[in-house]
């Protein structure tokens, strides 16, 4: 069976970030956000659009 990980924007987002030099890490007691850099806490969302902003990661196709 394939790890749910492989397949989140997320994750993926988070890698992109960390292999540019970016320190990424869950932030304390607050399940399902991220600190960036040691910033303001950040959804995944924004972690995932801010990965796609700095051209790390591909962001969703656009619907005609």
């Amino acid at each position: 069976m394939a790890d749910p990980l492989d397949q989140d924007p997320v994750h993926d987002a988070i890698e992109a970030l960390r292999a540019a030099g970016r320190t990424v890490m869950p932030a304390e007691g607050s399940p399902g956000l991220y600190r960036v850099d040691h910033g303001p806490e950040m959804t995944g969302a924004d972690v995932l659009a801010m990965a796609i902003g700095m051209g790390l990661v591909d962001g969703p196709d656009e619907i005609e």
